[in-house]
């Protein structure tokens, strides 16, 4: 194992400490420079000196510094790093001549990287960040492997590529219609905005379209760009269920002439999608290591197991664990929220839910595809949109996360909780004891909160919302922009939270896997007789009923893992995806 030694630069504040880090340090102490001050005024660690004993981690008062021990990975194997304590990413995936391989781990452990240098955009400094990458050493590193062959037609211009971004939002800020967009690539843009479903908003502009529709324009100029690789950093961000498989079948298609590379945190999505995957490993903002390919079913099963045994890693504590089948039922007990009949009606559009009951300990999950009136409901509960008719429910202590999050203040999330500790409404012991470490927001308490990054943001804001003691509980897409851990550990500790404070809670959201961890029962949307402009809502239903109503909808079967019992889409047309349509059982069943 190699030691590292990472320096957080953007938590780093040397003016405002003492340089604990250096006064502490064991080896400074014995006369060694295992710490010194850098040209830009921080601390530069010394890898050689460190003697690995934490004290530094421990001081720093701002958790700016990491030291940490790389598994199965040596300076041999480096292909990028980011300056002397910065971040380093070890091993390549390796693009399939044909096919689809996907990329699955923690976010900040390099997948984004590991996609610009396959594409060309980043030459890979091999660890040598005192001067910027050349081809020429690349070549060299890489000579008698696959790797050697697809960079050396990157160095000649001989391999075209198409890169899906991971953000969307910043094309929005291109003054151009989804048509103008899409077309700039030189083909036709009709047929594929038709493929993604966006042919009624072809001719609006950009700026005009919401996330989800940003993410489907961002796909179809990808895939109408003439290409070799294809690259796509998080496909499904911001969509729903129906067209979350819509893009993974046309991807699919894509696989079967193409060489397309997938960064995806949707594990049911990344399954049926994919041929093979490499597992990314790491700690975030310090380094990352790509595993060998593996089979798909393979590498989701390893990663939520958490031993990657032909490296002998262990990459997790404990195994994420689904439940097995039958699907876990909804323990309906006495009703704790009721609510009756409510109806909103805009200019297009008019949304009815159905009358309901929410039981004290119980997570009701709310799915269904986009524009159906899910975040409306939510709203209505919340009090943020006044019902046309009906009521909602008198006298119920509400906490309500918003869908989209917007920091506005350059405090910390420190000093927004100083703020809070003198609200009656604010569990602050909760927060500190059990929100703050379930939710890894330990090195996130002194970053403002505009400089957080999406994910970061969205734990900070489940955490405040879980704090605030309520009845009702509104959660509006907590998993968005969350990696596949992130989600298990939120789906896990919203649960959790929601049976000890004996309340009930409703979570919109469209990740089958964090679903199926958080929810008892289902409340389920949709168009009915596929008029887009009303939507219907009902439920809470039982597991089964909820996502049985769901999928006969989309058309998509799912089974349980035999090994992990986790969730699985049938192909279309296999055996059992026929056996579970004839029998009308869409969801779960059976193992294997």
């Amino acid at each position: 194992m190699a030691r590292i030694a990472i320096l957080l630069s953007d938590r780093c504040h040397p003016k405002e400490c003492q340089w604990e880090c250096q006064a502490y340090c064991p080896p400074v102490r014995m006369g060694q420079e295992c710490i010194v001050e850098g040209p830009n005024g921080k601390p530069i660690i010394s890898e050689t000196l460190c003697i690995g004993c934490g004290i530094c981690v421990h001081k720093c008062p701002f958790d700016a510094i990491k030291i940490l021990n790389t598994p199965e990975a040596d300076e041999t194997e480096i292909v990028h790093r980011y300056g002397y304590n910065g971040f380093r990413l070890y091993r390549l995936p390796l693009p399939p001549r044909t096919g689809i391989t996907g990329l699955l781990g923690p976010n900040g452990t390099g997948k984004s990287t590991a996609l610009r240098v396959l594409a060309g955009t980043e030459v890979p400094n091999l660890g040598h960040f005192e001067a910027p990458g050349q081809w020429a050493a690349v070549l060299e590193r890489y000579r008698g492997t696959q790797l050697h062959d697809h960079f050396r037609r990157i160095e000649r211009g001989q391999l075209s590529v198409a890169s899906k971004p991971q953000y969307v939002d910043w094309i929005s800020e291109e003054p151009v219609t989804a048509t103008e967009y899409v077309g700039a690539s030189g083909a036709d843009p009709r047929p594929i905005l038709t493929e993604v479903g966006l042919e009624t908003k072809a001719d609006r502009r950009l700026a005009e379209l919401s996330g989800g529709e940003l993410q489907l324009v961002s796909i179809a100029r990808t895939l109408s760009t003439p290409a070799d690789l294809y690259l796509f950093d998080e496909p499904s961000s911001y969509l729903d269920i129906v067209h979350r498989l819509a893009i993974a079948r046309l991807l699919r298609r894509l696989g079967e002439s193409k060489s397309v590379v997938v960064v995806e945190h949707d594990l049911a999505l990344l399954d049926y999608l994919a041929d093979t995957a490499h597992l990314v490993y790491g700690e975030e903002a310090a380094f990352g290591v790509i595993s060998h390919p593996l089979p798909m079913r393979t590498a989701i099963n390893t990663y939520l197991t958490g031993y990657l045994k032909d490296e002998n890693v262990r990459f997790r504590t404990e195994p994420v664990q689904f439940v097995a089948h039958p699907p876990k039922l909804s323990h309906r007990g006495s009703p704790l929220v009721t609510f009756g009949a409510l109806s909103k009606r805009y200019e297009g559009f008019h949304l009815t839910v159905e009358p309901g009951e929410l039981s004290k300990g119980e997570t009701v999950g709310i799915v269904g595809p986009n524009a159906t009136g899910k975040t409306t409901f939510v709203k209505m509960l919340a009090g943020v949109e006044p019902p046309t008719e009906g009521a909602t429910p008198a006298g119920v202590k509400v906490s309500y996360k918003p869908q989209y999050l917007k920091a506005t203040s350059s405090a910390s999330l420190r000093e927004r909780l100083e703020v809070l500790r003198a609200d009656p409404t604010f569990d602050a012991s909760l927060f500190e004891r059990d929100l703050v470490p379930g939710l890894r927001l330990d090195g996130l308490l002194d970053v403002a909160l505009t400089d957080l990054s999406g994910g970061e943001l969205q734990r900070a804001a489940v955490a405040l919302a879980l704090a605030h003691p309520a009845t009702l509980y509104l959660l509006d897409e907590p998993s968005a922009y969350l990696d596949a851990d992130e989600r298990m550990a939120v789906a896990k500790l919203i649960r959790r939270q929601i049976e000890r404070q004996a309340a009930t809670a409703l979570v919109v959201d469209h990740d089958v896997y964090f679903l199926d961890l958080a929810s008892d029962a289902l409340m389920v949307f949709g168009h009915p007789g596929g008029d887009h402009a009303v939507g219907a809502g009902a439920g809470p239903f039982a597991m089964r009923e909820g996502m049985n109503r769901l999928l006969r909808e989309v058309e998509v079967t799912f089974r349980r893992d035999a090994e992990t019992l986790r969730p699985r889409i049938n192909r279309e047309g296999s055996v059992l995806d026929r056996e579970q349509r004839a029998k009308g059982e869409y969801y779960y069943e059976a193992a294997g």
